[in-house]
């Protein structure tokens, strides 16, 4: 027995009858129609069986010759951007799907800190609906807005926090990274290719294990820097009366990358490093220092019998 139709029905049967006889003018492989004239024998062979008709369209929809190099939400769109062509209906439908998408994109532009125009924003919006992109995909499009966001210097969001995470380490270990290296790093960690830990150790077995030779051992198994020297550190700020002094201070480099007579790299005991520091001219102005000559002075005039 027939299907039985309201009117609207009946109407949207039509329509999709028409649009679909008009996508098959404009395809000049001739596909779509032949496709078209086989589902219309499926269907009377099949006395409406909706089971063996829907398992037909599954089966050759992908291998019309005007869908080739499709997939199944490609495919899917194309044919209701045909349809729309002929329904304000469908056509309302599709640019209300485009604006939610819209929407979903400048949300993870706006999380993640990438700057994105109105038109990249519904460029991105268009084919996130024609593809089927899931958000991790919209970012991994987003790739080129961040990278130009960063070249920018327009950080903010989780690329901001990658950025300022990234560079303060680097300082903290010396490591001077120029923009465009810092910038490759952010961006990898942001659409989460790397993680902070894994450009932290790549970091440290290309340059930081190299910079300091002596040490290059502990530093590729995972130790930074800042941690091996901080007793340097605490020795060489509290002889020389300075907090500031970091690993980038001629001190310290002569420290951590002392070579021997024999031109290998050797580690600086904590006690020479010490003795350096006392021989750095700016321990000349320390309060140490005048208390140390004051004392010496003190015991010279005890020795004479003047105090």
């Amino acid at each position: 027995m027939a299907d039985v139709f309201t009117a609207a029905e009946r109407k949207k049967k039509k329509a999709e009858y028409n649009w679909i006889l008009g996508l098959a003018k404009e395809d000049t492989t001739g596909s779509v129609l032949k496709f078209w004239k086989e589902l219309k024998k499926v269907i009377a062979s099949s006395e409406g069986d909706t089971a063996v008709i829907d398992a037909f369209v599954d089966d050759r929809l992908p291998e019309i010759e005007a869908f080739a190099g499709l997939y199944g939400t490609q495919i899917t769109t194309k044919i209701v951007d045909a349809q729309a062509e002929g329904d304000s209906i469908v056509a309302a439908e599709i640019e209300r799907a485009v604006e939610t998408n819209r929407q979903s994109i400048q949300s993870i532009a706006d999380r993640y800190g990438i700057r994105i125009t109105p038109d990249r924003v519904d460029e991105l919006a268009r084919g996130k609906r024609a593809n089927g992109w899931s958000d991790s995909e919209v970012l991994l499009n987003l790739r080129p807005d961040l990278d130009a966001t960063l070249a920018a210097g327009d950080t903010s969001g989780m690329a901001g926090d990658f950025q300022n995470q990234l560079m303060t380490w680097a300082s903290r270990n010396g490591l001077a990274l120029s923009s465009g290296t810092a910038a490759k790093y952010v961006a990898n960690m942001t659409l989460g290719s790397q993680s902070l830990e894994d450009v932290k150790a790549e970091l440290r077995s290309t340059y930081l294990a190299g910079a300091y030779p002596a040490w290059a051992k502990k530093i590729n198994e995972g130790y930074d820097p800042s941690q091996i020297f901080e007793p340097y550190l605490d020795e060489i700020r509290g002889t020389l009366e300075n907090r500031d002094i970091g690993l980038d201070d001629p001190l310290m480099q002569s420290i951590t990358q002392r070579v021997g007579a024999d031109g290998q790299p050797v580690a600086v005991p904590l006690y020479e490093a010490r003795k350096m520091a006392r021989a750095d001219s700016r321990w000349q102005t320390t309060d140490n220092a005048y208390a140390t000559y004051a004392n010496v002075a003190q015991d010279i005039l005890k020795t004479f019998g003047f105090a």
